[in-house]
């Protein structure tokens, strides 16, 4: 037959075999053409009316059955929803609903994106609609409302996601859910949601699946009610709202097997609202809630379904009862318990659990050696994290090969070295987390039999000795090693290393020494390398500058030296750190900057210019080149766009003048130009600099992630994902600065940074006036211009710095009083001017108060607390003189009138009490004038014998 075929013949075949196959294009032509072909070829060739037949057959078959496409009304219902959205959300039609085409009438909206119809034996119907994540992620678009009427068309929907749109409000003015009694699945997840009330929707009780998660809706009694009519619920998502209340009405959802209640504020008796959940239920989550007081696991006997619980508390410790006797009716797979008072043992139902597949037990206060038994009866336990527990030692079971890929028992107080047999046991690990205990000992070779292994942390631990060579040979899958903070030492990664996986790699805190190995050659996809504050020395090797992808160089506190090779700047570099070694020469002058972010070479012997590609670079944000040898001319290159936030020159050889072009910087938050000499006036411009309006100072933390660990996985429409068991991530350190405040200097690190700003001018040659500019600085923190020749006053302005917390003016030459206004900084917690020409009384008011003497030391004329020395003058003093003896003279009159009329009244009243008495013929009055005579008799015998003599 092949032989009596031409070439017209085979393209006719060629269609014919192409409606076999399904492809629907417009088909009125084609069944036409082929109608016509086939009389022509029944005309000509009979030998081939059977086979075309056939074919014509065929095609009317799919054309019945499988290529009806979409209902009109379905797709004018579509083009008028995105109308809809397009105009009143701001959709992004080229990145969302571009197939939503209005200009071809014959467009198949079955095929569009987001849509999905049922097939032609149920009529082509559209039965999932997926409209998540439409609305663009901006302020302007938030609390936004949407009108369910515009589902109308869609009567036979089965399943509507509506997550990740900000809606705030859901209204139906005629009911269009209710009237979907076949729609099963119902996704409004990330949304905005404040209540039940704003849905404004009356659920259709088809509903199987609902998700309501990541919204911010709180317990009311309607809300629930709402939900509890829904008697077809299968699944429920009501994690991560704001409810506070049990819905204790959820023991009516019969058919109910998904239940996710975690992140909300839920407290209550939790030993009566376990037991009356529906006994249906498969997945269990109340994780993160606000319970508090026991819980018994008994409480789950009647869940004889149950394979998931999750349960813990952000309010304390929920207390466990003991319950040796209870044998659970489930089998578990993935149990998950935060926050738990165990009484110091695992608890003991899951000694009867053998299919365990993830076991979770955190800040749970566990005591004791690790769990052998948990391995032994579970062959399929795939996960285990115990951390933030009193765990205190590492047994392995013997002569057992485990499957595990997940172990975590960071953060406890394990002691004794490691097991020699753990690369044995647990052949198959992928995480491994044994990071801030006590282990000591070395790392042990049988390490090297884990050819799975992805990450692997013991940081912060004692461990010494020498990376084991099976070690560096046999764990090639290796991508994260954190070794940091040990005392492990040598040499690492020979010629030999074989971790050709490794992307990061933290050996930073150890006492490593001698030179790099070109080990480090066979890692090619290295992106972080952490050796700082190690004893490495010599030269920087050139072929550091083949590793194509390293991102991150942090090499401080070595003993490396020499001049940073040529090949170094031509990587995409993200992140330098070279400081506190002793590099010398010349600061490359061929960074590439395209990607670099920051650069620190501080505490070297670097001599010359700063380079002036420094200052354009535009991702550059933080320089740090102090206690270097650096002079010359500075800044006289910057560019407009640089976003650098933070640039510290302190300590170095600067002789110039301060260039007005620094001011460019417009987003620095922390400058030093300290210890230098640099001369003339401080610039004007430095009141026009952000230090806290614009500054751009982003804490650089990048995160490696890893997939799934879990072998298991509950089968679920839910999207349930347990992010902290599933994921390994491991972040770089984050941006540190150190900068001096206070008097000291402070460590800011990560988002503090965002809110650090500071000057430092201090220990040059400054002269003139301090601009009046820096005064309206509102949002600057720490303010150095100490040990600098500068004249002028402090002026009342200073109180525009609320901000203010560090101000040393001290050692200059500032004259005038110190402004009472200085009170009114309520943040100043450190203050200086000694050393000054200050004159004056010292506003010793408010907080004020709080600084001692040494803050003013060195001003002879200041005056009043806290110094010793009184505010009173010369002159002052003399007249308080005068006013003292005129008062002591004034004091003497009164004295001596009052001695007078004292006297005087004694002696009056003396005289008539005796001339009373006298009057009184009494013996002893008669005794007194008889004693009177005498007396003047013999004056007068004495004075007869004196003048006859």
């Amino acid at each position: 037959m092949r032989n009596m075929m031409d070439a017209e013949s085979q393209g006719d075949m060629i269609i014919g075999f192409g409606l076999v196959l399904g492809l629907c294009v417009p088909q009125e032509k084609i069944i036409m053409r082929t109608y016509e072909r086939y009389w022509w070829w029944v005309k000509k060739k009979k030998q081939m009316a059977l086979v075309l037949f056939m074919i014509v057959t065929l095609m009317l078959q799919l054309q019945m059955k499988g290529c009806v496409g979409c209902l009109e009304t379905e797709r004018m219902g579509l083009l008028q929803l995105k109308s809809y959205l397009k105009n009143g959300f701001k959709v992004e039609e080229e990145s969302m609903l571009k197939s939503w085409s209005h200009d071809d009438p014959i467009s198949d909206c079955c095929h569009w994106k987001r849509v999905k119809c049922s097939d032609a034996t149920t009529g082509g119907y559209v039965v999932h609609l997926s409209l998540d994540e439409l609305i663009p992620a901006s302020y302007e678009l938030e609390n936004q409302s949407l009108n369910l009427s515009l589902f109308h068309s869609f009567p036979r929907l089965q399943n509507l996601k509506l997550s990740f749109n900000k809606f705030s409000d859901l209204f139906d003015p005629i009911n269009v859910l209710t009237g979907m009694t076949m729609l099963q699945e119902l996704d409004l997840s990330n949304n905005g949601f404040t209540d039940f009330d704003k849905l404004g929707v009356t659920l259709p009780s088809s509903l199987h699946v609902l998700n309501l998660a990541n919204n911010q809706l709180p317990s009311t009694p309607k809300g629930y009610l709402k939900i509890c009519a829904l008697m077809n619920l299968r699944e429920l998502d009501l994690s991560s709202n704001a409810l506070t209340n049990t819905p204790y009405c959820l023991a009516n959802l019969s058919r109910l097997r998904t239940l996710d209640l975690s992140e909300n504020k839920i407290s209550g008796d939790l030993s009566s609202f376990v037991p009356g959940l529906p006994s249906t239920l498969e997945y269990l989550s109340l994780f993160d809630n606000d319970f508090n007081g026991s819980f018994w696991f008994s409480s789950l006997a009647n869940h004889t379904r149950l394979t998931v619980f999750k349960l813990s508390t952000k309010l304390g410790t929920i207390q466990t009862q003991a319950e040796s006797s209870w044998l659970p009716p489930f089998q578990l797979k993935i149990l998950k318990l935060k926050k738990f008072n165990l009484g110091s043992t695992i608890p003991t139902f899951l000694a009867h659990q053998h299919d365990l597949r993830s076991i979770h037990i955190t800040y749970s206060q566990l005591k004791g050696a690790f769990p052998v038994w948990l391995v032994k009866n579970n062959t399929r336990l795939a996960a285990i994290r115990l951390t933030n527990n009193l765990l205190t030692e590492l047994r392995l079971p013997s002569r057992l090969v485990h499957g595990l890929n997940f172990l975590d028992v960071s953060c406890n107080r394990i002691y004794g070295s490691l097991p020699e047999d753990i690369g044995i046991v647990f052949p198959h690990l992928r995480y491994m987390n044994f990071s801030s205990n006590h282990n000591h000992g070395t790392i042990p070779s049988s390490m090297g039999e884990m050819k799975s292994l992805e990450f692997l942390d013991m940081s912060d631990n004692r461990l010494y000795g020498q990376l084991p060579n099976t070690f560096v040979r046999g764990c090639y899958s290796l991508s994260v090693l954190k070794l940091s903070n040990n005392q492990l030492q040598g040499k690492v990664f020979p010629r030999h290393a074989n971790l050709t996986s490794l992307v990061w790699l933290f050996l930073n805190g150890n006492r490593f020494g001698g030179s790099l190995e070109q080990g480090l050659l066979n890692s090619k996809s290295l992106r972080l390398l952490d050796i700082s504050d190690n004893s490495f020395s010599g030269t920087l090797p050139y072929w550091i500058g083949k590793i194509s992808g390293l991102s991150f160089l942090l090499m401080r506190g070595n003993k490396l030296k020499g001049q940073v090779p040529h090949q170094l700047p031509n990587l995409q570099l993200s992140v330098v750190d070279m400081s506190h070694n002793s590099f010398s020469g010349s600061i490359p002058r061929n960074f590439n900057v395209s990607s670099l972010r920051e650069l620190r070479l501080h505490s070297n012997e670097f001599m010359g210019s700063v380079p002036s590609y420094l200052f354009k670079a535009k991702g550059l944000q933080v320089l740090d080149l102090r206690h270097n040898r650096i002079s010359g001319m500075i800044l006289n290159t910057i560019g407009k766009t640089s976003d650098l936030g933070v640039l510290l020159l302190g300590n170095n050889s600067f002789q110039t003048h301060i260039p007005e072009k620094i001011c460019q910087l417009s987003n620095v938050g922390l400058l030093d130009l300290s210890h230098n000499k640099f001369k003339g006036a401080i610039p004007s411009c430095f009141g026009k600099m952000s230090f806290g309006y614009n500054a751009i100072i982003n804490p650089y933390d990048y995160s490696v992630g890893f997939s799934s660990f879990q072998r298991w996985r509950y089968p679920s429409a839910l999207y349930l994902v347990d992010t902290q068991l599933e994921l390994g991530l491991q972040s770089t350190p984050a941006t540190t600065v150190n900068f001096l405040s206070k008097s000291r200097y402070e460590t800011y690190q990560g988002d503090i940074l965002r809110y650090m700003y500071g000057l430092d001018l201090s220990s040059n040659q400054l002269s003139g006036e301090i601009p009046v500019e820096v005064w309206d600085l509102k949002n600057i923190i720490s303010l150095n211009f100490s040990r600098n020749r500068l004249i002028g006053s402090i002026p009342d302005c200073i109180s525009n710095l609320k901000s203010l917390e560090s101000l040393d003016l001290s050692n200059n030459k500032l004259h005038g009083n110190i402004p009472p206004q200085l009170a009114d900084l309520n943040n100043l917690g450190y203050f200086n001017v000694s050393y000054n020409d200050l004159s004056g009384e010292i506003p010793f008011k408010a907080h004020l108060v709080t600084f001692e003497a040494t803050s003013y030391i060195g001003n002879d004329q200041l005056c009043g607390l806290p110094t010793n020395k009184s505010c009173k003058t010369s002159k002052e003093f003399e007249k308080q003189f005068k006013e003292e003896e005129e008062e002591e003279e004034g004091d003497g009159v009164i004295d001596m009138m009052w001695l007078y009329w004292t006297s005087g009244a004694v002696f009056i009243s003396t005289s008539l009490v005796l001339f009373a008495s006298l009057c009184i013929d009494s013996r002893w009055s008669r005794e007194w004038f008889y004693r009177v005579d005498l007396f003047i008799h013999r004056l007068q015998s004495f004075k007869g014998r004196f003048v006859c003599k």
